[in-house]
């Protein structure tokens, strides 16, 4: 998971410098989870518990704007210590 935070007055939202921009998240998340058949499950849930997670640290003002993203990952396209991994 990569969260990424800016200071204030470095980002934009529709044109104008955004004062306290919400987090956004970018989560990897293996591409054969999204053809399971409860994957609509999954990726809600997911949504719905990394919001609530970023919403515990940073507060409530955080959640209109915060973004989760994930991102899928065929099989066989990550490495961990130089080896590919795959399922």
């Amino acid at each position: 998971m990569r969260l990424i935070g800016v200071p204030p007055n470095r980002w934009g939202i529709g044109g104008t410098p955004a004062r306290a921009p919400s987090p956004s998240v970018t989560f990897g998340i293996r591409e054969a989870a999204f053809s399971r058949p409860d994957a609509d499950e999954i990726v809600a849930r997911l949504v719905t518990g990394v919001t609530d997670a970023v919403v515990g640290v940073f507060g409530e003002r955080v959640r209109a704007g915060l973004t989760v993203e994930l991102v899928g990952t065929p099989d066989g396209r990550t490495g961990v210590g130089g080896v590919v991994v795959t399922a």
